[in-house]
């Protein structure tokens, strides 16, 4: 299983709409770092940093919307931490 940790925006919500699993967020100095960890990261990154990543309007759209909540509520979320209460919605 490969990881990556960025604070790039964009990139995180690109993952995240491709179902990578969200490992960790930290939100320090009003700046948020993500990690997400799977099989096709690598290639999810390849698409992404080449030009020719496709997704979902709307399951990107969600994504935003999910990963923003996420900043702007403080919520930190650590490996076996709290992963099965965001995915659940309570975070």
């Amino acid at each position: 299983m490969n990881t990556i940790t960025t604070e790039e925006f964009p990139l995180a919500c690109w993952l995240h709409s491709n179902a990578v699993r969200l490992t960790g967020h930290i939100r320090e100095n009003n700046k948020s770092t993500f990690t997400f960890a799977g099989e096709n990261v690598d290639d999810l990154l390849n698409e992404y940093y080449q030009g020719s990543a496709m997704t979902s309007v709307a399951d990107f759209t969600a994504s935003t919307r999910q990963l923003k909540a996420l900043m702007y509520n403080g919520t930190t979320i650590q490996p076996h931490n709290n992963y099965d209460q965001y995915k659940k919605g309570a975070l």
